[in-house]
């Protein structure tokens, strides 16, 4: 085998790059990484949930709120029908808020929960809601109308996963569990969210 001498011998900095690259593989193969606590806070994305309400010609109207990637102490509650925007001929009927048919969630940390209510009072009792939790890590819901979310079990004791594909990219959801349901939330009268995030650390 023949040897490189250093005396007289000019390396550019790509072929420097090219030697440290491969010993780098000739010195890591076979050895696994371990993630460390660093690595997953460095891999959350910022979590994002989105509303969407048809309009005129089947057209949407989307409304997206974006959340933090650690939690608090309080829960965040989101109130669409008074924040999220109205039709142009809309806009000075407070009788006409904006109607969520569909809803889409992103990158939601694990052991996070969310809860949707048609009562602005953001309570469950008398009224129609469903509760969703997190199993992992950038959990993701995919598009779905409010009302179907219903159709899957799921309980305290025994969550069910949501696994269906996203309306516009048939992309699978994943993470996301059903942990509570009453009555089923129909078309438009999504009232409140409420939102509980992972204090860091957990």
């Amino acid at each position: 085998m023949k040897h490189l001498h250093h005396d007289g011998f000019a390396t550019s900095p790509a072929t420097k790059l090219a030697m440290l690259i491969v010993t780098s593989l000739l010195t890591g193969a076979g050895t696994a990484h371990a993630a460390t606590p660093t690595d997953i806070t460095h891999a959350e994305l910022a979590p994002i949930l989105t509303l969407y309400r048809t309009v005129d010609n089947n057209t949407e109207m989307a409304c997206p709120f974006d959340l933090p990637t650690m939690g608090s102490a309080l829960p965040i509650t989101l109130q669409p029908k008074e924040t999220c925007p109205r039709k142009e001929d809309e806009d000075k009927d407070k009788d006409k808020p904006f109607k969520p048919h569909s809803i889409r969630i992103h990158n939601m940390p694990i052991k996070s929960k969310v809860l949707l209510v048609d009562s602005k009072d953001c309570t469950k009792e008398g009224h129609a809601w469903i509760e969703l939790d997190t199993s992992r890590t950038n959990a993701s819901l995919e598009k779905m109308g409010i009302d179907k979310i219903w159709t899957y079990a799921g309980s305290p004791e025994k969550p069910g996963y949501v696994y269906n594909k996203g309306e516009d990219n048939q992309t699978p959801s994943f993470g996301f569990r059903v942990i509570g349901k009453g009555t089923a939330i129909q078309q438009g009268e999504l009232a409140c969210i409420v939102v509980t995030l992972p204090k860091r650390g957990i």
